[in-house]
């Protein structure tokens, strides 16, 4: 129960970026949820996202028919030529139906992309001309028709029965065995790799890290490199790299390894930090390259 769709920041700047150059128009109707003013779709590419506050999402306001555009981008090919959305579209005024790349149904990946890609499209929604004080149904379903989430209003998180409240693990070795709320993980062997992705930007350095998780919970456990933060001796976040990173779903009591790479910039030693999506609960690794 872990994955951010796609690193759902990179989605959302992936969608704003091909809608086009157009600007929204002003919403003037009083109960409408407006914005002050127009933003351009550039202006929305540099928006925070992962830190949007009420006062920033009051400068997003979209037309209706640069709604529909939004909606339209969902289905187009991510940077790597994947399509993990087959189609998302407005089928009245208060409806929006998305359907899923994928014949999976009801999976964890499935249940954790849709609650999490619900919250974006209702908030997009609330701040286009659609809106009229009354929340969107959003349903969610994938290839076969299967209704895998359908919503009328927000989903709420029980955050008070959460197993840990953002509790710190402390640091670690290569080669320890690190529960992190049932996931198991053993990280070693860090390098530099001269392996590179033709899309992605140059960095100075690929880091790949050897990782090895195993599923402690008794429930299907979402397994993804992504979800490790890298930062460099100056204290730099890194970016992840699109590379042939270790992504699962894992049953019960099973393990399975890969391998994450980050672009960096070669100043090292590298802290590592893992934080588990439901509890918080964080761990460290400090790695140095040789």
């Amino acid at each position: 129960m872990k994955k951010l769709l796609f690193g759902s920041v990179l989605v959302l700047l992936f969608i704003l970026s091909a809608c086009g150059g157009e600007e929204a128009t002003k919403v003037k109707e009083e109960k409408k949820a407006s914005a002050a003013e127009t933003t351009s779709v550039s202006e929305l590419e540099e928006m925070d996202w992962e830190n949007m506050t009420e006062e920033d999402w009051d400068k997003v306001n979209l037309s209706k028919k640069d709604f529909k555009k939004l909606l339209d981008a969902m289905s187009e090919p991510d940077e790597d030529g994947e399509i993990a959305i087959s189609s998302a579209k407005l089928s009245n005024d208060e409806t929006i139906e998305v359907e899923f790349n994928n014949s999976d149904g009801e999976t964890l990946e499935n249940g954790m992309t849709a609650a999490i890609m619900d919250a974006f499209f209702r908030e997009f929604y609330k701040h286009s001309v659609y809106y009229n004080e009354k929340e969107p149904t959003i349903l969610f379903t994938d290839l076969t028709g299967y209704t895998i989430m359908e919503n009328d209003k927000p989903i709420e998180y029980d955050e008070e029965n959460a197993s840990s409240d953002g509790v710190d693990l402390g640091e670690f070795k290569l080669g320890d065995k690190v529960d992190v709320a049932g996931s198991i993980i053993t990280l070693s062997n860090p390098a530099y790799t001269d392996e590179r992705n033709e899309y992605e930007e140059e960095p100075a350095e690929v880091l790949s890290l050897d990782v090895a998780v195993q599923n402690a919970t008794d429930e299907d456990l979402y397994f993804d490199t992504y979800d490790f933060q890298v930062y460099d001796a100056d204290g730099t976040l890194m970016e992840t790299y699109a590379l042939d990173y270790l992504t699962a779903d894992i049953k019960p009591g099973k393990n399975t390894s890969g391998k994450g790479f980050y672009a960096v910039s070669g100043k090292g030693p590298y802290e590592v930090y893992y934080t588990d999506f439901v509890t918080d609960a964080t761990a460290k690794w400090t790695i140095e390259v040789k």
